[in-house]
């Protein structure tokens, strides 16, 4: 099995606290097979494997999924199924019927297995003056691998690796909405999946951002707010609540290409006459398609409802 490589690199600099910086970026490395290359323009979705780290427990791969999720959404301009949606299983069979009961066609499917192993290492500090000694700081390696496959095919077809570096015990995302390391790594190894594999995916569209309530999480006040703090602590107070004290499962935050549906920040989402086991990616893929779904919508207290078309 013969593989081309590709290797692409962006250097940058991370301010660390004491004004101790470190390179940093992301460096990123590509393998393809010359099968890969005819199959590419074919392809009409993605999807999601359930991802795995080297770090925390399951409340940070839950975490990490969603996030992950997410960007796969916005790098393939909704043409995603997500992890989330393969709740009877992720093997070829079970993704095949998924992919059909969502009205995808399977043979024109790729899945992405995501794995994200991390490692520290030490690097010499900078004196903020001439002449000061310093020590060397910890830095974390996070190496983000998508290994790509044909739906139904026993063979990888290419793999991405892309590897960032940030601070050890960082958060994927700070408080001002950052991505740190762990997340810029996933992403960039996203982007350039899809762009490689995928190109007939890549959108310049503006994404959206759209919080789930689980449906396993729905049924009451106090797990929907549990669920939103594990899954989403960027959250502000304001919103976990609306979102909690909702009947709803969904919160806009950025209509992005959802805004031709009418939509609004703020905007709770739900289906007209009941609950609904559909997705954020089930509703990203039918605006991807050029569908109009039926959607009850809450806005200021306010209930409409959007026909389908």
């Amino acid at each position: 099995m013969r593989f081309k490589r590709f290797k692409l690199q962006r250097l940058g600099a991370r301010a660390v606290v004491a004004a101790v910086a470190w390179a940093s970026g992301c460096s990123s490395t590509i393998d393809e097979l010359p099968a890969a290359e005819t199959l590419a323009p074919r392809i009409v979705t993605v999807v999601g494997l359930p991802l795995s780290i080297g770090w925390g427990g399951p409340v940070q791969l839950r975490r990490v999924q969603r996030r992950a999720s997410d960007s796969l959404i916005a790098a393939t301009g909704g043409r995603a199924v997500i992890a989330e949606e393969l709740t009877t299983g992720e093997g070829d069979a079970q993704v095949a019927a998924a992919l059909r009961a969502l009205g995808e066609d399977p043979a024109l499917a790729l899945t992405f297995a995501i794995g994200v192993t991390l490692g520290g290492r030490q690097v010499s500090g900078i004196a903020p003056i001439s002449g000061f000694i310093v020590g060397k700081n910890l830095v974390v390696d996070y190496h983000a691998r998508i290994e790509i496959r044909h739906l139904g095919a026993a063979d990888v077809i290419g793999a991405v690796e892309t590897v960032a570096t940030g601070a050890p015990n960082e958060p994927e995302v700070a408080l001002n909405g950052d991505k740190h390391a762990a997340m810029e790594a996933i992403d960039s190894a996203i982007e350039k999946a899809v762009a490689r594999f995928a190109p007939r995916l890549v959108s310049p569209a503006r994404g959206s951002r759209v919080v789930e309530v689980p449906v396993a999480a729905s049924k009451t006040a106090a797990l929907r707010l549990a669920a939103l703090g594990e899954l989403y602590p960027e959250l502000s107070l304001d919103e976990m609540q609306t979102l909690a004290q909702s009947r709803e499962r969904f919160l806009v935050l950025v209509p992005g290409e959802l805004a031709t549906l009418g939509l609004a920040r703020g905007d709770l989402l739900g289906v007209p006459g009941g609950q609904t086991a559909a997705s954020r990616a089930a509703l990203a893929r039918a605006v991807a398609r050029g569908q109009k779904p039926a959607l009850a919508i809450e806005r200021a207290g306010q209930r409409y409802i959007l026909a389908s078309r």
